[in-house]
């Protein structure tokens, strides 16, 4: 159905990105490819749904690449993306500020289907996603996990012949996840073939029924999961924390005093019922803590962590930095004491050099600077990061690794006392992990803390010192890992704790 033949793509450096590739995915195949951040999963399914060059010409490209025996160059637009549906990683590249049914709709109002149809197909997808509460909002309003499950959806919507989906399951939470695995299980009779990338294959088990992994330029021979999921070296040589690796104990934290009081916090923002999206919300962080905040996609998170920014306004409550009353503190303040390293670095990033952003960081005023200290600060963060080599680089021309990598150096160098982190696109790559542990350390080594919010629990688990759940505006649990894995609010929620997973169960 879709055969690549000696693909090679490059950005016109000294070597391509994908190096003499081939894939042949037949019809009913359900395709994984796993890699590392950086490895070129996202420019090898670009030029397998045909954006690559159609839509995204690049320097070097060559190889074949035909779809039902055609070459994929000779489909129009409009041919291609009714037989291929793409979802991208970075899902508000492809998303507009319409309304979820609007979104979800807009893929078939574009190719004239009859509106009883579209409203029928409507329903299906709304209620297999389970998204009805989402109706009559606007896409930009939803929760990052929110969002994808609409991309997803709109994807779904006109039944293409293949969906490509890079990373689907980013920002979902685990009941998210299992429901978009059991959704693509069901159109399996409507999609012929699927082509997805991530870097941990456990959420997809159930859907796909081969694995590659994308490793040093090249993709390996797909395998049945079985073949490959239980091993090590194969996911380690391809630069990944293998699915089912054993788990080493971590020595309790020593905590110092509070850096983070909230207490009784009520927002402004409220939910389409009329109540606030949080209620009486009380949080504490103390030195060389790392505090996980779980809870389900649209729990209020987001809303949070931007409370805490000074980026959400509150009705009531009161919060106390560094044992100083700040509810009148100005976002450039709060900001001095408190980082924030977003999933999309994208969203934040804004000076002309790599350096430009570091020096911002530690100023807080200027993306340049002549004093040494600052200067050697600076390049200090860069070494640890291992970005020295792209100090002078524009940060939009980084990897998204790189650029996740760029977001904990600004946060280690400007010394603020809490780094909230969302999402992290590091914890299953073996060179980011390592990078991601670094930055908890240090900053644990230096009396300074972390909020991570993340629904990967097995992350959660490896780095975390307590949790915190958010259920229904409130704080529904707060303490350490063990008890929260074992406390009904947590079964509740409906998702298998971490390392549950066995190997007996994939076939």
């Amino acid at each position: 159905m879709l055969k690549i033949t000696s693909l090679r793509l490059g950005f016109g450096g000294p070597d391509p990105v994908i190096a003499e590739t081939d894939c042949h995915l037949e019809e009913s195949q359900r395709l994984l490819i796993c890699g590392e951040a950086g490895s070129g999963k996202t420019t090898f399914l670009a030029a397998a749904a045909g954006l690559i060059p159609r839509l995204l010409p690049i320097p070097d490209h060559a190889g074949d690449v035909t779809l039902m025996g055609r070459p994929i160059a000779t489909f129009d637009k409009t041919e291609l993306f009714s037989t291929i549906a793409f979802v991208s990683q970075n899902i508000d590249d492809q998303l507009w500020d319409l309304c979820v049914e609007d979104v979800i709709a807009f893929p078939l109002e574009n190719r004239g289907v009859e509106k009883q149809v579209i409203r029928e197909r409507l329903r299906t997808l709304i209620a297999a996603f389970g998204i009805e509460a989402l109706c009559g909002r606007r896409v930009l309003t939803l929760s990052g996990g929110e969002r994808r499950m609409v991309a997803i959806a709109a994807a779904l919507a006109a039944s293409p012949l293949i969906l490509v989906m890079d990373e689907p399951t980013t920002g979902l939470d685990p009941a998210a996840r299992a429901r978009l695995a059991a959704l693509l299980q069901t159109v399996a009779s409507s999609v012929s073939a699927l082509l997805v990338a991530e870097q941990d294959p456990l959420a997809l088990l159930s859907v796909i029924d081969r694995i590659a992994l994308l490793s040093d330029r090249h993709l390996s021979q797909p395998v049945p999961p079985a073949n490959i999921v239980p091993l090590d070296n194969p996911w380690r040589n391809a630069g990944l924390l293998p699915p089912l690796r054993q788990r080493s104990e971590r020595p309790p934290a020593i905590l110092g005093r509070p850096l983070l009081e909230v207490r009784g916090l009520t927002t402004r923002l409220a939910r389409p019922d009329g109540q606030p999206v949080l209620k009486g919300v009380d949080v504490e962080i103390r030195a060389s803590e790392v505090l996980a905040l779980i809870g389900r996609n649209g729990a209020g998170k987001t809303t949070l962590f931007k409370a805490i920014l000074g980026l959400e306004k509150i009705a009531s409550g009161a919060l106390v930095l560094d044992r100083e009353a700040a509810n009148s503190w100005t976002v450039a303040a709060r900001a001095r004491k408190i980082a924030y390293i977003p999933q999309n670095m994208r969203h934040i990033l804004f000076n002309m050099t790599v350096t430009g952003e570091v020096i911002f960081a530690i100023t807080a005023a200027s993306a340049t600077s002549t004093d040494p200290n600052i200067l050697a600060r600076a390049a200090a963060a860069l070494d640890r990061y291992g970005l020295s080599g792209f100090a002078e680089a524009n940060p939009f021309v980084l990897s998204a690794r790189q650029q996740a990598l760029l977001g904990l150096a600004c946060a280690d160098a400007a010394g603020a006392l809490i780094t909230i982190v969302d999402e992290p696109l590091l914890a299953r790559d073996l060179k980011g992990r390592r990078m991601l542990d670094l930055f908890i350390a240090t900053l644990q080594e230096s009396g300074r803390s972390v909020m991570l919010i993340s629904h990967d629990l097995e992350l959660v688990d490896d780095v975390a010192t307590r949790m915190m759940i958010l259920d229904d505006g409130a704080i529904a649990f707060d303490g350490t890992l063990n008890e929260g894995w074992e406390s009904a609010t947590f079964r509740q929620l409906g998702w298998p704790p971490p390392y549950r997973q066995m190997a007996g169960e994939i076939g």
